[in-house]
C-alpha cells in the first residue's frame, strides 16, 4: 500500500491535507504542529477508533484525544495505491470514524471485500496490535506488553528463518 494523499478532521488537523511524494517522506515541523497526529490519523483510517476505551487517570482515549478542536465530528479521507489500483478510503460519522467506505478513486465503485473491520489487515497485512507495536510506535507507547497476535508473528518469523 502506498499513501498518496490524506485529508483530516482529526485533532488539530481540521480540514488539513497532506500530499505525499513517491519514496521516503520526512515531515519536519515544529513541536505541536501535528506530526504525531498525522500518524494517529493513518492508524485510525486503517483500523478505526476504539470507542470502548474509557478515560482513566493518566490516559486519554483516542476518541477524546483526537476529537477536532472545533467540536465537529472526526472524519477523513486517504487516497492510496494498492494492488496497482487507486483507492479512496473515507471514514465519517458522529461515532468517531465508524462509517467506512472504500471506492476506486474517481468512481463510486466499491472495493470488494474492503470494510472498516478488514482495511488494516488487508492493506498492511497486520492486525491493529501488531501494527501498533511494530510498524507504528507512537509517543510514550514503546513499553513492551503481551499480544497473542504479535507473539504468533514473531514465532512464525523464528520458525521460518
Amino acid at each position: 500500500m502506498i499513501i498518496r494523499k490524506m485529508r483530516a478532521d482529526f485533532g488539530c488537523l481540521e480540514g488539513k491535507t497532506l500530499e505525499l511524494e513517491p519514496g521516503l517522506n520526512i515531515i519536519n515541523q515544529p513541536n505541536e504542529s501535528g506530526k504525531s497526529t498525522w500518524c494517529a490519523f493513518i492508524r485510525a483510517m486503517l483500523y478505526g477508533i476504539d470507542t470502548s476505551e474509557r478515560q482513566k487517570a493518566g490516559f486519554l482515549p483516542d476518541k477524546l484525544r483526537y476529537a477536532p478542536w472545533s467540536g465537529t465530528p472526526m472524519a477523513g479521507t486517504m487516497e492510496i495505491e494498492y494492488g496497482g489500483r487507486e483507492i479512496t478510503l473515507t471514514r465519517t460519522a458522529s461515532a468517531p470514524m465508524r462509517e467506512f467506505k472504500a471506492v476506486y478513486t474517481g468512481t463510486a465503485e466499491p472495493v470488494p471485500g474492503l470494510t472498516g473491520a478488514t482495511a488494516g489487515e488487508t492493506l498492511i497485512g497486520a492486525g491493529r496490535e501488531v501494527f501498533r507495536r511494530s510498524a507504528f510506535i507512537g509517543q510514550g507507547e514503546a513499553a513492551v506488553t503481551g499480544s497473542a497476535e504479535l507473539e504468533r508473528r514473531i514465532a512464525a518469523v523464528v520458525s521460518t528463518g
